[in-house]
């Protein structure tokens, strides 16, 4: 048996159009879902406008949450589809964190990249090209790989958590999440080959 909703006194009265309840739910989740928003569309001002419309629609549907799956991850599926198609509209690249896995085994990330190097001078101006250039490597991989590595390695959501907000079985996500780090882990050593 499921454990109930810890969020479901401020659902009912939201649902019963308690505004307080709802400025509550909002307060609640607002960062994180800001955050994997500005992970998804790579735009602090974007990120923010797509937030406040996916807190709007939640407002405005909480009537259609029927309480079977987590809020979270009713609100992060309402997140992911505003988001798309305000990324259809710009197509923008997507961030990644650096504690994404680069290697076949998971053992290295991004950030262990970055360990040594903290102390240089120009330690942000080679952040900055480093994020810039694992845009760039995301933007090349299928949107349905893009969205689980935003999820569960930015957003650190389950593999649970992440299929209720992308509308597929966790065993998908699972399987996606392996393929996109592949995908990336060769991306940025054939990146590595041409460079040298």
């Amino acid at each position: 048996m499921r454990p109930p909703d810890p969020d479901q006194d401020l659902i009912t009265r939201a649902k019963n159009k308690d505004k307080e309840a709802f400025v509550a739910l909002f307060d609640k989740y607002k960062d994180k879902i800001f955050g994997y928003l500005q992970g998804y569309l790579k735009d602090y001002e974007k990120a923010r406008d797509v937030t406040l419309q996916t807190f709007m629609i939640a407002y405005e549907t909480i009537d259609a949450f029927k309480g079977t799956g987590k809020f979270s991850s009713w609100l992060y599926a309402i997140a992911t589809n505003t988001a798309k198609k305000e990324f259809r509209k710009k197509a923008q690249l997507k961030e990644v964190s650096l504690e994404t896995p680069i290697d076949a085994e998971g053992a290295a990330t991004l950030g262990d990249l970055l360990e040594d190097e903290k102390n240089r001078p120009d330690y942000a101006v080679k952040i900055a090209d480093l994020r810039d250039f694992i845009f760039s490597m995301l933007s090349r991989l299928d949107e349905k790989y893009r969205e689980v590595l935003l999820l569960c390695d930015l957003q650190d959501m389950s593999y649970e958590e992440a299929s209720a907000a992308l509308g597929c079985n966790p065993i998908t996500v699972g399987t996606r999440l392996r393929r996109a780090r592949r995908m990336l882990y060769v991306l940025l050593k054939r990146y590595k080959t041409e460079l040298y």
